[in-house]
């Protein structure tokens, strides 16, 4: 009798077989399996997964050398199992979102609101508007008509503002502080005859207005002034 090193193909316990038995017993799982395949399960071990199974209990005559010859058994180290790591299967719960279909009625009511409130906007406005697009043309007529100046009043002259209080002047020429100062003057009279300002102060008339005087050279802003001490030629903001 031949012995030889099998592996049980259950638990993969090395074990000592008799070659010229065809049958073994594994004395840790109580397995009874074919020699052929243990002496492969040892040559081999990759082809085999060596589940580690519970077996029933082996009540048979001895397959086992040692009960024979006394041959040693050997258990090789017990792979340890890996856990199967399961599939999430999780759903998310169906949310149902709220209707939020808004009834016809409704979207008339907010319909009719929306467009009631585009009308008293463009009745306030409109006449607005208007009245002070007549403003400017009449202050640019007025100016372009009393100033010494060749200017073209479509392309030269920009007076802008609810309140016609911001205008921009190009001339063609170089002048001087003192005509830029006279300039300015002439554009507040007109503006206050043209708005009906009736009051005639510094404060009512000259301070609200900015005028920009764009010249070959640069030009001058005079900006809001403060008082009658602003107008003066020293005062003045002067353009690149």
């Amino acid at each position: 009798m031949a012995i030889k090193e099998g592996r049980c193909i259950n638990c993969g316990s090395i074990l000592f077989l008799d070659t010229d038995s065809p049958k073994g017993h594994c004395l840790f799982c109580d397995c009874v399996f074919d020699n052929a395949d243990a002496f492969r399960a040892q040559t081999h071990p990759e082809e085999f997964t060596f589940p580690n199974e519970p077996q029933p209990k082996y009540e048979g005559p001895s397959l086992t050398p040692s009960a024979q010859r006394g041959a040693p058994v050997a258990m090789a180290p017990r792979t340890a199992a890996v856990p199967v790591k399961e599939k999430d299967v999780y759903v998310l719960p169906e949310t149902k979102v709220p209707d939020l279909k808004i009834p016809m009625k409704a979207v008339a009511i907010i319909t009719a609101i929306s467009v009631l409130v585009v009308a008293v906007f463009v009745a306030v406005a409109f006449p607005l508007v208007s009245k002070r697009d007549k403003e400017q043309s009449a202050i640019i007529d007025q100016f372009v008509a009393k100033i010494a100046y060749e200017v073209d009043k479509d392309k030269d002259i920009l007076v802008h503002e609810m309140k016609s209080d911001e205008a921009i002047v190009v001339l063609h020429e170089n002048i001087s502080a003192e005509d830029g100062i006279s300039l300015f003057n002439e554009f507040c009279d007109i503006r206050a005859e043209i708005l009906g300002i009736e009051d005639n102060s510094f404060k009512a008339t000259k301070s609200p207005v900015s005028l920009k005087i764009v010249t070959p050279e640069g030009g001058f802003l005079i900006r809001h002034p403060a008082d009658e001490e602003s107008l003066t030629p020293g005062s003045l903001k002067i353009l690149d």
